[in-house]
């Protein structure tokens, strides 16, 4: 079996896998089927990621078949599983209010430890989360980046007719996109780049569309910022109206300046949003399987694994919302 390997920042090859000679109690082993390539890789790749670590396997958006479980998973082989992208200790004050997502002690998997880019790899159970046997694969490889989108959005309140600004369409930004619509609010995408406008355009009609340049005064109820450059949070804030909310979901290590006067004298919300519980992922399933929910524009490719090298080109373009690695493939 092989895996990705990431030697150093730019260097990422093919390997021949460690053999697993014994599973932990509550370990399983996965044959892997997809693997996402995420913003977060793409960042490690290219060195842009201070507390990456190398080397590394990277990767953390999987969907797999368990094919063996140690004696105290609660899996069965033959279980289609995704996995959480890191850990969490289970036993600190943030994991008892089951806000693992915030646990200071987690470890992020593909960038502090291995990840889980490989034809076989083992998790421990606690990680793993079962895919509802009506949701197909190609539907179920998005569940964990759009469980993301599903816990931001449930910091607000959306209603038909509640006007948001979608700032940035990538991957995050589309699968909020597809969420908005579903829940029936009045939806304007910002981003730099047309042809990612014109696809969101082409995929919910009834959107509007803005480039940066264009935005003049106007004002939404709920602002969700998704690129993570400072130049689009900045100018998110100018966008959010008097007692209205930003999510801040895009990830950038640069300062950002902000309006302190104007949060505080039109009382804005700024809400921080990181990753999902389990009860998200939950909720994320069921609206998936719902036949009316539109996320058909999300999954851009998928390619052999062995082709890894034009898929991580492909997805440091930032032409494509996901891209995903077929690890049954290796032509």
């Amino acid at each position: 079996m092989d895996e990705l390997y990431l030697e150093k920042p730019g260097r990422l090859k093919l390997r021949e896998s460690a053999r697993i000679d014994q599973l932990g109690d509550s370990e399983a082993l996965i044959k892997t089927i997809y693997g996402g390539i995420c913003g977060s890789d793409i960042k490690v790749y290219g060195g842009h990621l201070p507390y990456a670590n190398y080397p590394c396997r990277p990767g953390h958006e999987i969907l797999g078949l368990i094919v063996e479980a140690g004696p105290k998973s609660p899996f069965k082989s033959g279980t289609r599983v995704i996995s959480f992208p890191n850990t969490y200790c289970g036993i600190c004050e943030f994991c008892q209010q089951e806000k693992t997502n915030i646990c200071p002690e987690k470890k992020i998997f593909g960038v502090t430890v291995n990840g889980l880019f490989g034809q076989e790899i083992v998790v421990d159970s606690e990680f793993l989360v079962p895919v509802p046997s009506e949701l197909n694969s190609e539907k179920a490889i998005l569940t964990e980046p759009f469980a993301v989108i599903v816990h931001a959005l449930k910091k607000a309140t959306i209603t038909k007719g509640t006007s948001v600004a979608v700032v940035g369409c990538g991957t995050e930004g589309f699968l909020t996109i597809a969420l908005l619509e579903y829940l029936g609010a009045e939806i304007t995408a910002i981003d730099i780049n047309q042809d990612k406008m014109n696809k969101a355009k082409s995929f919910y009609t009834s959107i509007g569309t803005l480039h940066p340049e264009n935005v003049k005064n106007q004002k939404f109820d709920l602002v969700v910022e998704a690129a993570g450059t400072k130049a689009a949070i900045e100018m998110a804030f100018t966008l959010i109206k008097p007692g209205g909310t930003m999510i801040t979901l895009g990830l950038t290590g640069d300062e950002v300046s902000f309006p302190s006067l104007n949060v505080t004298r039109s009382e804005l919300s700024i809400l921080g949003s990181i990753i999902y519980t389990k009860q998200d992922f939950k909720e994320a399933f069921e609206i998936l399987k719902n036949p009316s929910f539109n996320i058909a524009p999300v999954l851009s490719e998928i390619i052999p694994f062995a082709q890894y090298k034009k898929a991580f080109a492909d997805a440091s373009t930032g032409n494509y919302t996901k891209i995903v690695l077929d690890f049954r493939d290796s032509r």
